[in-house]
């Protein structure tokens, strides 16, 4: 089924690999943006005078698992940029199987947390923050299958060349 739905060029016009690139320096940036978020998290809550407060421990210690994860995620995309120009089909896949679980939990993390706080905003701002947040989703699964349709590409070209050998040996 991924088969169908992954795009054969990137935005209609460029090549796959262009938009792997793409997809994964879009993905650096967040992930930047992100540990930079959580690590003045951290440094707040490690100075608020409330942080032995069992709820504050958590949120604490959430906010730095938060921050090891997202550096992992970090080099997981420098890698796919790596394995993009190396034309490695083996780290693509990694990448994508890596990439769509991260892409799962935050689409459900997303649900849990519109449904958490849905009855403490004004139902204008939760629907708002509910579409763009599937807005933002719809983006990354477009990055996340832009990859795969390149993952395709590779696998595709490398069963050619082995068809092309085959055929010259006999």
């Amino acid at each position: 089924m991924l088969i169908r739905i992954a795009p054969k060029t990137f935005l209609c016009r460029y090549p796959l690999s262009t938009g792997a690139i793409y997809s994964a320096t879009v993905l650096i940036c967040v992930s930047v943006v992100c540990i930079l978020a959580l690590i003045t998290q951290v440094i707040l809550m490690n100075n608020d005078n409330c942080s032995s407060r069992f709820v504050w421990r958590n949120a604490y210690s959430f906010s730095i698992t938060g921050v090891i994860y997202t550096v992992v995620m970090l080099v997981m995309h420098i890698w796919l940029i790596w394995g993009v120009k190396e034309k490695k089909a083996s780290v693509i896949l990694s990448w994508f199987v890596i990439t769509a679980m991260w892409l799962s939990q935050t689409f459900f993390l997303l649900i849990i947390l519109i449904c958490i706080y849905s009855t403490d905003v004004n139902f204008v701002a939760w629907v708002l923050s509910f579409i763009l947040g599937l807005i933002a989703i719809g983006i990354l699964t477009y990055f996340v299958l832009v990859v795969y349709g390149f993952w395709l590409e590779l696998k595709t070209e490398e069963r050619n060349r082995n068809l092309a050998a085959q055929n010259n040996d006999l």
